[in-house]
């Protein structure tokens, strides 16, 4: 029997408890393909916005580190390994990389393409109304590669020169933006909190709706997890106390001088105070 045909594969599946840490390469393969870009868009890395084309990635090779669990060079061999066996090209800069999938579209489906000339016809019909153009995408998309999930996930909307609409997406709640911070959060702090628990969800939906973006939660979990860890208030690092009403409080807190040492801690407000080491 041929090996032929095609199976879907769940893109939030990559930061769910199932994919754990390393991955093979195989499933680090699949992660690349699942997150290229089925059409031409707008990328936003580290604030910046990129052009990307169909079928490209943008990413580092730091970040594919941390999500894969493995060291530099390995995540350096396993690039050069599939651009030598040409399954990829790639182009580096100082601050990010740009992976192209070889034949990206032998990777998509007939019913892909049908669906995504479906959701042009929508954006024609609709016009710029975002809400009413994803939600009316993510009715009709088949094989659940929809629109809310490439949009808000890779942070890419189209047309290319909205950059009001290219903003709003960064403050825009959704399920992957939940997973992607509850994730930054396991891994920094050693936890096992779940993106799918209420209570986090309404925290974060909470944070989300008075303007707060990802980058925003992540510098508030690096800020504590450094403040916290390892001592006696490491417990409160849990999203009930880092996305609660204070958020924006350790958002603006400053880190302490390095040549300063942690020596007494005052539990009603979490300060600590500090003397010279």
């Amino acid at each position: 029997m041929e090996n032929k045909g095609w199976v879907k594969l769940w893109r939030n599946q990559f930061s769910s408890w199932i994919s754990k840490k390393p991955f093979c390469d195989g499933y680090a393969w699949c992660y690349l393909y699942q997150k290229a870009n089925h059409k031409e868009g707008m990328v936003n890395f580290r604030n910046e916005y990129i052009k990307v084309e169909r079928g490209q990635l943008l990413t580092s090779k730091l970040q594919l580190q941390e999500i894969f669990g493995w060291t530099y060079r390995h995540v350096e061999n396993f690039l050069k390994a599939l651009e030598n066996d040409e399954m990829i090209r790639y182009r580096t800069t100082n601050r990010y990389i740009v992976i192209t999938i070889v034949n990206y579209d032998k990777y998509q489906s007939k019913e892909d393409k049908i669906d995504e000339q479906n959701e042009e016809q929508i954006m024609n019909r609709l016009g710029t109304d975002y809400e009413q153009i994803r939600n009316e995408a993510t009715q009709t998309r088949i094989n659940k590669n929809d629109k809310n999930d490439k949009n808000v996930n890779n942070n890419i909307y189209t047309p290319l020169n909205d950059k009001n609409n290219l903003k709003q997406i960064e403050h825009t709640y959704s399920t992957d933006n939940v997973s992607t911070i509850i994730s930054y959060l396991n891994e920094k702090a050693g936890t096992n909190y779940k993106p799918t628990t209420k209570k986090t969800i309404s925290l974060i939906k909470a944070r989300f709706n008075e303007g707060f973006n990802i980058d925003d939660f992540k510098t508030v979990i690096d800020k504590k997890t450094i403040d916290w860890q390892n001592t006696e208030f490491e417990k409160f690092l849990r999203p009930e106390t880092l996305f609660g009403t204070k958020f924006e409080s350790y958002l603006n807190e400053k880190l302490p001088n390095k040549d300063y040492k942690k020596t007494s801690y005052i539990k009603s407000n979490y300060e600590k105070t500090y003397i010279k080491g």
